[in-house]
């Protein structure tokens, strides 16, 4: 394998999204780049519900080839039903096939001169001087491919942060396990809309969702908890009240599963060579489980990171260290925001959901910390999940 047998200024591990927006930022700095997959096929398997917002922020138009259908805004439904209608900015965009945008933006990397490895395995990091030796089995075969700079973007399960000393490990209930159907005769309420359904009998510590995605659905759930299986909560979702009818005709083409980390951001991102990225960084909402835009976002700044380093001859820990003031800059609020919405969730039984989704509306166009403060507290009941707000 002629890729496996060069040296490299940048090797990024995973050509999940994250990584390829990683390998395409560095090869655009002009940093010699490897991309390395794991799987024969890029996009393979599928582990998300496939929504994504705002791809024009990277500078990537919208192709038919991959876009399955737009959506303006969601449908959240508490446990008895009640109903939120959301349509503010960061509930739009587009569900995507995963298995064609996958390979999009790794095609797009390779074509802005990224060098790609797949059915590659990362087993190992081993540092030589200022630089690193990724070991890699590709068919059978061990090979030791030099890179100044490793950026580790090989998801939940990651191994390469670890090999480099950083700790990105998580407990089983830090992450949640999803179970997914892509189903064909689903009936919509609206074909435009996702819809997300949270109750303790339905998906404990996590939500189910309907994610219309043009001639079929995405119909699963994630949960934290060890009484039950995802699968078997998802069977029982198909049986729940508020969508059976819908789903009476249903008929699954695609199972799915996976497992997203909710724990938020990882306590350090980089060190002397290393950049991590995407799900492997914890750079996933602990709210909703949404990952791809992060990911993508923060690959596109560890490879500019990266090919800085290379451009100025200095890819140390300090240097690098500038990867995660900028990512923190434009995520961490966020992340911890939601990180602190999803705790407060958790802690409410079905009956304090219902009640929190009629004090909210029927419709909520944008969440306004104020008014939402100025609703809840003429409801004792609920005013205590959220006085730490205050």
């Amino acid at each position: 394998m002629k890729e496996l047998k060069e040296s490299y200024d940048v090797v990024v591990v995973g050509a999940g999204p994250g990584g390829s927006c990683a390998a395409y930022s560095s090869a655009k700095k002009g940093a010699k780049t490897l991309l390395i997959e794991k799987s024969q096929e890029i996009g393979e398997p599928v582990r998300c519900a496939e929504a994504i917002p705002f791809l024009e922020d990277f500078g990537i138009e919208p192709k038919e080839e991959f876009i399955r259908n737009k959506i303006v805004g969601g449908y959240l439904f508490s446990p008895s039903g009640y109903r939120i209608e959301i349509r503010q900015d960061k509930a739009q965009g587009y569900v995507v096939e995963r298995k064609i945008f996958d390979k999009y933006l790794a095609i797009r990397a390779v074509k802005a001169g990224a060098k790609c490895s797949i059915k590659s395995t990362a087993l190992r990091l081993e540092r030589d001087g200022d630089e690193w030796i990724v070991v890699v089995e590709y068919l059978g075969d061990e090979y030791e491919v030099r890179s100044k700079i490793v950026i580790a973007a090989d998801g939940v399960e990651s191994n390469i942060a670890e090999y480099a000393g950083l700790k990105c490990k998580k407990k089983p209930l830090e992450v949640c396990s999803c179970a997914e159907f892509e189903m064909v005769n689903v009936k919509f309420i609206n074909n435009e809309m996702m819809e997300f359904y949270f109750g303790n009998d339905i998906a404990p510590k996590g939500y189910a969702w309907i994610f219309p995605k043009g001639e079929t659905a995405n119909v699963g759930l994630g949960v934290r908890d060890k009484k039950k299986k995802a699968i078997d909560y998802l069977y029982e979702f198909l049986e729940y009240n508020l969508v059976k009818d819908r789903l009476d005709k249903a008929t699954p083409i695609e199972f799915k599963v996976g497992g997203a980390p909710v724990s938020g951001p990882i306590e350090k991102t980089y060190t002397d060579g290393v950049l991590v990225v995407g799900d492997a960084a914890g750079q996933i909402s602990p709210l909703t489980g949404g990952g791809i835009y992060l990911a993508m976002d923060c690959g596109f700044i560890a490879g500019e990171v990266a090919g800085e380093a290379i451009k100025n001859k200095n890819w140390s820990e300090e240097y690098l260290k500038v990867y995660e003031d900028r990512w923190k800059e434009r995520h961490y609020n966020y992340l911890i925001s939601h990180l602190k919405y999803r705790k407060i969730l958790e802690k409410m039984d079905d009956e304090e959901l219902d009640e929190l989704a009629k004090t909210l509306g029927e419709k909520l166009d944008d969440i306004d910390l104020k008014k939402f403060i100025k609703k809840i507290i003429v409801k004792p009941k609920l005013l205590k999940y959220f006085k730490d707000l205050i």
